[in-house]
Formats: structure tokens, C-alpha cells, sequence
């Protein structure tokens, strides 16, 4: 093998060695490395600490509607409090921005309480009743796709009525006790946040509103109501800021989706990756913003063909090609799911029957080097030491094999003479 081959060797032994040696002891990150020394001081969660509540939120949640989870508590008290709840904000109070309406009711039933309180119960726990009446407007609170929209029940029937609007997280807002005949929408319509839906009912006297994810109700924090963590309680006359999404925001959307095609039609797909990312941050659900999220599939598929051709290599015996290949993929992808990628691909051609075998050759040829350094000084002991250790490695139908014993004989010769 010559030096070049060897120091490639070398290299992916390395880089595997070091990546599942990261694996298994869940070692430094680049973030973690990067990031500064704790002063003692209380600091704001990073955003991944976030997720991870929001994770462990979200099991306590889904687990069945009660009243024993995050953020309820008894109807006497706040609810939905910071230190009991952490939640994203991802809803807008459902009515035109500047409007005000009064919440007749909030969660658990908050300061009304059996037997009046008809939030005490399943499905209904995180529900609101905001007064608004026939000629007031509703508005989507959050950019979706109608699922439901009926509000064919006339006077005496109208708290039947019902809109729901399915969110790209599986959420679903509901808006019931709409008036008769007042949809503005269909199912299928795609909406925006801010968007005018339907109007109040003269009967019920309130929007019911809630938020479902496979019908067990969900918390929802309000992105305009900073008061209470963001849950209006009763009593409230919270005032809307659901002005819908900012054509700046739009725009920008737009321009980093246009960004992302031009890279992937280019095929750089680590590049067009980034932008599709950028441009699918906040959920606006327009052309652009939704074509961006198929092309991240896309921009997935690609990676996952390159990083399959580099395991194709190794696996047929091309290992410095496969180490060259390895390198360049974790040095263009940045994104964690390639990484991930890559890592675990690095862990299974680590654990591959054909990989262990050349590995442990790629560790004898360095053992040769050595063991024929030893001869030129005539170390004769930790040649014959080198050699003998070298034997364990290779079969006795090996050209190595019987290599290593004319060596030895040869070097035992040696010893002897000198002796």
C-alpha cells in the first residue's frame, strides 16, 4: 500500500474512531464549544432548551383531556401562569386588530366555576367564550387549511355552527357558536391569520374557541396579548393585534424561497437547503412558503443519495475514497439532520464485518513500518515482538501470513548469531 493510500487509511479511521466516539458519550457540540462559560447568573433558555419543554409539555398534554395538566388550575386561580406553563405563542386573538371583546369565560371555568362554568370539562379545558355577536367579525388566528365549515343551522340551533382550521403542526383551531349563513370560507380554503372567516351569533352571544390536536384540547398562548403569559382571563378586554402576517415578512419569504431554487437548480444543494429553511421559519401558508417545504424533502433526497453513494464506496472496498467523500458531506452540510446522517452512516461501516477487516489491515501496515524500523537499528526483540503480534491478523492462507513467518525464522536467525 502505498504512503498516500496509508495516510487516507489513517484518516477514516480517525474520522470514525472520532465520530462514534461523539455518538457514544453524546460529546461536545460545535454550539456547546462555541458557547460561553456560565456565570452563575440566571440566563433565558436557549432555543433548544425551549423545544425540549415544549416536547415534555406536549406528552403531559396529549396524554387525555383533564384537569391535571400544565398550566390548569383550580377555577379560583390564574390560569395558564408562566411558572405553570411553558408554551409557545403561535395563535392571535381571533377578531380584527384594534378590536376589543370580553372574555365571558376561560380556562377550567376561571372565577365562575360549577355549575355555571362549562369548561371544566374534556375538550374543554383551554377553551375561551369571547363576546362577540352577529355583525362583528371572526378571524383566523393562525394561517391553516379549512377542514370544517358549517353554519348551516338557523336561529335556535346556531351554537351547532362550526368552522375549523388545520395548522401545519396537526393543531386545530376551532371557532363554534358562529352565526347562520355568515362563512366566509369552504373547506379546502387555504387562510391567513387575520383573515375574516365568519361572524358572531346573536344566540349564543360568544365565540367558543379552542385549540385540538386529535381532539384533546391543546393550551394556546395569544403572540398579542402579553398580559398573564399571553391566556386571557375572565373579566378581560384583551385588544387584537391580528393584522395578519406583514407584507415585509411575505417578501421575504419570497426572496429566500427564490434563493433556494436558483441554488438547487444549480444543484447546490447544501446552499438551496439554507434558504428553503429561511424561508419556512414562520408558517405563512402562500405559494413560496409551501413550495420551500417540498423542496427541503427534495434538498433531503439528494443529500441521502450522496451520502448512500459514499457508504456504496466504502462498502466496496474503496475506503480513502469513501474518506474524501465523508469529509466533503459533513463539511457542506451543516444542517443537523445531515449530520445525523452521516454519523450514523460512519457507525454502521464502522460495525460492517468487510470495514473491520480492512480496518485492522490499515493498522498492520503502520505495525510493518514499525516492526521493519526495529530491523534497521537491529532491535531484534521488538521486531520479532511486531511480527509475531501481526500473525493474529491476517489467515494462514494469507501471502502476509507466510510473509511473517519467513520474517520471523529469518530474525530469530539473526538474534541467534548475535547472541
Amino acid at each position: 500500500m502505498n504512503e498516500r493510500k496509508l495516510v487516507a487509511a489513517a484518516a477514516l479511521v480517525g474520522l470514525m474512531l472520532y465520530g462514534v466516539a461523539g455518538l457514544l458519550t453524546g460529546g461536545t457540540t460545535e454550539a456547546q464549544a462555541k458557547s460561553p462559560k456560565t456565570t452563575g447568573k440566571a440566563c433565558a433558555p436557549s432555543q433548544a432548551e425551549l423545544e425540549k419543554r415544549y416536547e415534555e409539555t406536549e406528552k403531559l398534554v396529549s396524554a387525555g383531556s383533564t384537569d391535571k395538566r400544565p398550566g390548569i388550575k383550580p377555577w379560583t386561580d390564574i390560569q395558564g401562569a408562566a411558572e405553570d406553563l411553558t408554551w409557545p405563542a403561535k395563535y392571535y386573538l381571533p377578531w380584527p386588530a384594534g378590536e376589543s371583546h370580553k372574555v365571558y369565560q376561560s380556562w377550567n371555568g376561571n372565577r365562575i366555576g360549577p355549575p355555571r362554568a362549562t369548561h371544566m370539562q374534556a375538550q374543554n379545558y383551554y377553551a375561551w367564550d369571547f363576546n362577540i355577536v352577529r355583525g362583528e367579525y371572526i378571524c383566523a388566528a393562525r394561517d391553516g387549511t379549512v377542514t370544517l365549515a358549517h353554519d348551516a343551522e338557523p336561529a335556535g340551533k346556531e351554537n351547532d355552527n362550526c368552522l375549523r382550521i388545520r395548522h401545519a403542526d396537526g393543531e386545530e383551531s376551532v371557532y363554534a357558536h358562529i352565526g347562520s349563513g355568515t362563512s366566509l370560507v369552504k373547506v379546502g380554503d387555504k387562510v391567513l391569520a387575520g383573515q375574516k372567516i365568519c361572524q358572531g351569533s346573536n344566540e349564543s352571544q360568544h365565540l367558543h374557541f379552542v385549540i385540538w390536536k386529535n381532539m384533546v384540547d391543546y393550551p394556546c398562548r395569544f403572540i398579542d396579548y402579553a398580559a398573564t403569559n399571553g391566556v386571557p382571563q375572565y373579566g378581560a378586554s384583551p385588544v387584537s393585534g391580528n393584522k395578519g402576517t406583514p407584507q415585509e415578512v411575505i417578501e421575504q419569504i419570497k426572496s429566500d424561497f427564490a434563493k433556494g431554487e436558483a441554488a438547487f437548480k444549480a444543484g447546490k444543494f447544501d446552499e438551496a437547503l439554507r434558504f428553503f429553511r429561511l424561508a419556512t421559519q414562520r408558517e405563512v401558508l402562500i405559494e413560496a412558503y409551501e413550495n420551500a417545504l417540498a423542496r427541503i424533502e427534495e434538498c433531503k433526497a439528494e443529500m441521502e443519495k450522496e451520502i448512500s453513494a459514499a457508504i456504496e464506496e466504502a462498502r466496496k472496498g474503496d475506503y480513502p475514497g469513501a474518506d474524501k467523500r465523508f469529509k466533503e458531506l459533513k463539511k457542506r452540510y451543516g444542517d443537523k439532520e445531515a449530520q445525523d446522517r452521516i454519523e450514523k452512516a460512519l457507525l454502521d461501516l464502522k460495525n460492517d464485518p468487510a470495514f473491520k477487516e480492512w480496518a485492522a489491515k490499515q493498522i498492520a501496515q503502520r505495525a510493518w513500518m514499525d516492526a521493519k524500523a526495529a530491523e534497521e537499528k537491529e532491535d531484534w526483540d521488538k521486531a520479532l515482538r511486531i511480527y509475531r503480534d501481526l500473525l493474529k491478523v491476517y489467515k494462514k492462507e494469507d501471502a502476509e501470513y507466510k510473509d511473517l513467518k519467513k520474517k520471523i525464522q529469518e530474525i530469530e536467525i539473526k538474534k541467534g548469531l548475535k547472541d
